[in-house]
């Protein structure tokens, strides 16, 4: 119900996010079965300070022996191993009962960033070999991150959902809100950042990658 990703460089590769607490062997078994060498990864990029995104961050740092990039808003989940507790503003009371609890409880081996992006300051990916850059999108949190790639792919993680429990079960392309977000005026100038800059395809922190048109629904029908 929780995804990461990686992205495929000429030179390097970049891993974004890591699921919750120990994801490690589960990451590095899905990157084996893809051919991926571990030694080629170079950067690890947390979008955001939900413990069910950078669970297991430092143990993959320490693994693959790269540096961790993240927005200075969002770091001190990292150093702390806690989620932003004040970012969990349900956008369904059910959160309050049924997740917030547990991304409360739930703690990460702390560490701290590497590479800090502060404000607007945006992280430019060329030196991986990969058309793209990672931006500051804040809402779901303010220190949020996206990577924005020139052939129109874009990773916007929890700004938007899709699917039944986190997309963990079926309808995996239908839009719906993530159970959190902190500021919805935020996530909505976020997105429209986003669709000003030739994006096509959408990959989500949980649920299937969505189109443009999926986006735009998302962003008139939820906010408004």
């Amino acid at each position: 119900m929780i995804n990461c990703f990686l992205i495929e460089g000429e030179k390097k590769h970049i891993l974004v996010d890591t699921g919750v607490p120990n994801s490690e062997a589960k990451i590095i078994k899905q990157l084996k079965q893809h051919n991926i060498k571990i030694e080629d990864i170079a950067l690890i990029i947390i979008t955001h300070g939900h413990i069910d995104h950078f669970g297991s961050a430092k143990e993959l740092k320490d693994i693959l022996n790269v540096p961790i990039l993240m927005h200075d808003l969002d770091k001190k989940a990292l150093q702390t191993g806690k989620s932003l507790f004040n970012t969990l503003k349900p956008n369904n009371k059910i959160w309050d009962f049924i997740l917030k609890p547990k991304l409360t409880k739930d703690r990460a081996t702390f560490c701290n960033p590497d590479l800090v992006l502060k404000e607007n300051e945006e992280y430019d990916l060329s030196i991986y070999g990969i058309n793209g850059k990672v931006m500051h999108t804040p809402g779901h949190t303010p220190g949020s991150l996206s990577v924005i790639l020139e052939n129109g792919d874009a990773i916007i993680m929890d700004l938007a959902s899709s699917g039944i429990l986190l997309g963990g079960i079926a309808f995996n392309s239908r839009m719906k809100h993530p159970p959190f977000h902190d500021n919805l005026e935020q996530v909505k100038n976020s997105i429209n950042n986003i669709l000003s800059l030739s994006t096509e395809k959408f990959y989500l922190g949980h649920g299937n990658p969505v189109s443009r048109k999926d986006l735009i629904r998302y962003r008139d029908k939820f906010l408004k």
